[in-house]
Formats: structure tokens, sequence, C-alpha cells
């Protein structure tokens, strides 16, 4: 009934395109035609959090959550269930808690959940016990980096690893994970935005999971996005630097065999999740790569600025244009030899050169812009917690 898709790895047109939920039944409507395999999603609040902030997503009840699952369904798409914190918090340690969430697993599956995204391996063990016939994607929040890692994983029964964005230019790894793909699937994430070489990733991951899970943080905004934009506005090729994954650029993963791509935003409008679904299908974008990324650094951070009183330094970040149609064909063959792992970007130079070529700020080059460096407003934080 499930998965309409044939798998067959000697058709170089397939596909399989894994894509956030934001449950409007419309959306499934609208990408059923492409090659779409699996949506992923959660309830808004849960009882061990997840990836996604609550206060960014749709609220959720049973019935909606049921609805749209059966809709997924007809569609001949699998639904994954996103389980994905970064901690449970020491749950584990109490039995009381350990068989609620055995309960709550229990409960997902007799809705009809096909599998789950999770990144901590205590609740790989837990699901796998119990249904080993159920999919277990381990995801970025894990930050499996290296293929011992991937290894330890598939020992634990997963069935798909999620690279985090940071593997998507290394390439020594990618080439080192082709002796694997026919024993695991891997999944690569196309359109985050998340600064190479992040140092407040793992904040981010433990900020966003208290923020979705029962009775956790309350906050209207995700504070270490602010210090990233803070990084992209000191310096636009961050944006360059980022591990997103062109449409045109597909075919160079294709050839070292992986075919799984995830498109990212399920706090994303309908028609922004289309347009990044056709875009990864067709394996094409002319316009504004932006506007198939997350890019919450020059979305949400000018607009939270306004709403607190902060400063405006951050507006030239909604002005950002990447002329997807401009990149060098072959841009990406730098990455395929040289290691970002072991070279300092200063000392290197590369994406700030294919940024001049590529971006524009309301009609400029970068290299005509004098933006001078800024601070993170750090005393403004505490203003996103609960009402503000």
């Amino acid at each position: 009934m499930y998965n309409k898709f044939k798998y067959n790895k000697n058709d170089l047109n397939f596909m399989r395109l894994v894509v956030g939920t934001n449950f409007d039944d419309e959306l499934i409507g609208k990408i059923k035609e492409y090659p779409v395999s699996h949506i992923f999603g959660s309830h808004t609040k849960t009882l061990t959090g997840h990836g996604r902030a609550s206060f960014i997503l749709p609220q959720v009840d049973d019935e909606r959550f049921k609805a749209h699952l059966d809709v997924v369904h007809e569609a001949g798409i699998k639904f994954l269930y996103t389980m994905n914190t970064a901690t449970l918090n020491g749950g584990e340690y109490s039995e009381k808690f350990v068989k609620r969430l055995s309960e709550e697993i229990e409960r997902l599956v007799g809705f009809g959940v096909d599998g789950f995204v999770v990144a901590l391996p205590f609740l790989v063990r837990l699901i796998k016990r119990e249904h080993p016939e159920l999919e277990v994607s381990i995801s970025s929040y894990a930050r499996v980096y290296n293929i011992r890692e991937v290894e330890n994983f598939m020992e634990l029964g997963a069935d798909t690893v999620i690279l985090h964005e940071d593997d998507n230019r290394n390439f020594r790894l990618l080439r080192s994970l082709q002796k694997l793909q026919r024993r695991v699937d891997f999944e690569l994430i196309t359109n985050n935005s998340c600064l190479w070489g992040c140092v407040y990733r793992r904040t981010h991951d433990i900020v966003s999971s208290q923020s979705s899970v029962e009775g956790g943080i309350e906050a209207w905004f995700e504070y270490p996005i602010l210090f990233c934009a803070t990084d992209v506005r000191n310096d636009l090729a961050n944006i360059i630097r980022m591990r997103w994954i062109r449409p045109e650029d597909l075919v160079v993963y294709e050839g070292l065999g992986f075919d799984r791509f995830k498109i990212a935003g399920r706090n994303k409008r309908t028609e922004w999740l289309v347009r990044a679904v056709k875009a990864y299908a067709n394996r094409k974008y002319d316009g504004n790569l932006l506007d198939i990324v997350s890019y919450p650094q020059g979305r949400a951070v000018p607009k939270v600025m306004e709403k607190v009183g902060g400063p405006k330094d951050y507006d030239v970040l909604k002005e950002v244009y990447v002329d997807n149609t401009k990149f060098p064909p072959n841009w990406l063959s730098f990455f395929r030899y040289n290691q970002c792992e072991e070279r300092s970007c200063s000392e290197c130079g590369y994406c700030t050169a294919v940024a001049r070529e590529v971006m524009r700020v309301e009609g400029k080059e970068i290299s005509e812009l004098d933006l001078g460096k800024i601070q993170a407003p750090i005393d403004l934080i505490p203003r996103f917690g609960g009402n503000g």
C-alpha cells in the first residue's frame, strides 16, 4: 500500500525525497506527483521533544495528526515520526518515564506511523526491541561524522543514517561511506542553512529539544540563531560556506550512490515547501537560492529585532540575493579535492570568491558593501522567553 517507488539503483533518474510536513493536507496533494517517498513530522509538543521548537510549528492534536497520516498513506507515502530530541533530561533513569515512553511509541504505532526519526541510541534500542519491522532513521542531531559512528548505529538496528549537513562537502567521508550503502540507507539534507563550523549547533539542538518537550522551556525564539545571524551579517560569504546542496548539484551526490535527500521546512508554508520539492525533483532552480533554503538568519532575526526593539543591523540580511544561475558549473569540485576540515577559511578564500560572483545585496556586489562588524545583543536574549 505504501512506498509507491520501486527501488532501482540502476535507474539514473531514481530519487527519493524526504519532506517535512506542516500538516496541511493540500501539501500532500501538491507534492505526491514528485518522487516523495517519506514525510516526517510530529505533534507540536511531545513526551520526548524533537528537532524543531514548538512555537514555529502548527498546532497538531491527535485528530489532526491521524487525518493527515491517512492523507499521506493514501498518496503512497510513508510517515516517519520525529522523536529526535537531543536529550531525555535523564528520563532513562525513571521507570515511570520509560513506561510512558513505551506506551507513547505503541500509541503512535497504533495510529499507523511507518517509523521514527531519533538521535539517541536509547531510543533506537527501545523501538527496535519492540518493533524490529519499523524503519528507524538516525537524525542529524546525532551528529554522525565518521564511518565508525555509522557502523555503531547500524549495530543498534538503524535503517537510515541522516548525515549532518556539515558532511555534505566532506567528500572523503562520503566516498568512504559507499562501502556501506548496501547495508544501510543514507540521507543527505539539502536545504538547511547552518553555519559551517558552527559553535552554537549543540546549544541550538538543546534549545530546540527543550522548546518542544511537554513541560519544557517557554520561548518564542531560539537564541542561537541570533549568534548565527551575527556571524552571517559580519561576513556574508558564510552563506556560501553553509553546507546546503543546490538542486543542480544533486547529480554529484547521485554519482556517489546517494539518492535519498531530505527537504527541511516543517515550519514553512505549503507554497514554500512545494517550490523546494519541485526544484530538487527537477534538479534545477532559476532564482534566489535562499528561496528554497531555510535561512532564518535573514527571515526571522530582523523581525525578532523589530519586535524587541533591537538593532536594525540585521535588516541587510533580508536583501541578500544568491543567484543560483551564477554558480560555476563545477564549483563543487574544489571541495572534492580540498579538505575544509583541515584548512582555515581565512587562508583559503574560495567561498569568498564564489560569493563575489553569485551574491548581491540590493544590486550591489558584496565587495562594495561596508557593513562593519557588530556584536550579538545578548542582553536581549531574556526577552525571548515566555511572552517576552
